[in-house]
């Protein structure tokens, strides 16, 4: 069998959208990123055969962070290796990036009972640093007046922009603006990622309440719900997330685990 990892190209798309449509239900979101990460670059595939089988991300973040994402391996290839496979050499790329002073370190989110993804990391030298709490609710209310404005660094130690999570440093107010909404209501306001995903991170979670309504209003203009990522060290912000209706998975507990391995040159 003739097995390589490649860089994604274009035409590699139908594969890709298939292997989507075959997992989570359908609601994988690599097909609507699937432009902008050729266009971004290190963006992997495993092609057996001519076929694309497996794909995987790395995305350069601020703090010289390498974020190591879009894992997926195609159901009928699974039990194959593949997916450490590619973990693995994003791991070696991540080790010559570093040796090259382009990078810190590696880091990825993964859902707490994604017993394969843990696995990987822990196996390799990863370690948990963050809890979050992922809690959704369906949107209610629209009508909210809107403004555009300048993103803020959050008062949270690792800054949720979607299923990202960011260092803060000094380029990552930048970052933001090239790859973040940010949205203003009064003297409050939040940010959200310029992927598709109606994932919500407010600039101060003390005052999420007044901010709730344009989130939702996105929401439902997107026909999706309203999810916000909570910190593992703000029970109060999670009660108060709770007592205005949204809920999490399965578990009240965190259930989002961020993992980072340091490199060095």
């Amino acid at each position: 069998m003739n097995s390589l990892i490649r860089e994604a190209r274009r035409e590699d798309y139908i594969h890709v959208k298939e292997i989507a449509r075959l997992i989570w239900e359908g609601h994988d979101y690599l097909p609507q990123v699937f432009d902008s990460w050729i266009e971004d670059g290190h963006f992997y595939v495993i092609e057996e055969d001519g076929e694309v089988v497996a794909t995987a991300k790395l995305t350069l973040l601020p703090c010289d962070v390498g974020w190591m994402e879009g894992l997926r391996v195609h159901p009928s290839y699974r039990g194959r290796g593949l997916a450490r496979r590619l973990h693995e050499f994003l791991i070696s790329l991540g080790r010559e990036m570093s040796a090259r002073g382009e990078l810190k370190s590696l880091m990825y989110a993964t859902y707490v009972k994604n017993e394969a993804s843990i696995h990987l990391g822990e196996s390799t030298g990863f370690k948990v640093v963050k809890k979050f709490h992922h809690l959704y609710k369906e949107p209610e209310h629209a009508g909210v007046q809107l403004r555009e404005t300048e993103p803020r660094l959050t008062d949270v130690e690792l800054v949720p922009v979607g299923w990202k999570f960011l260092k803060k440093c000094g380029d990552t107010l930048d970052w933001l603006r090239n790859h973040a909404e940010a949205y203003g209501i009064d003297d409050e306001g939040f940010l959200m990622p310029k992927e598709p995903t109606t994932t919500f991170t407010p600039f101060r979670y003390s005052e999420m309440q007044s901010v709730l309504g344009g989130m939702e209003a996105i929401a439902l203009e997107r026909g999706s719900r309203v999810s916000i990522m909570v910190p593992e060290d703000m029970p109060d912000s999670v009660s108060r997330l709770r007592q205005m209706g949204f809920v999490q998975w399965e578990l009240e507990e965190p259930d989002i685990l961020v993992f980072e391995l340091r490199l060095k040159a």
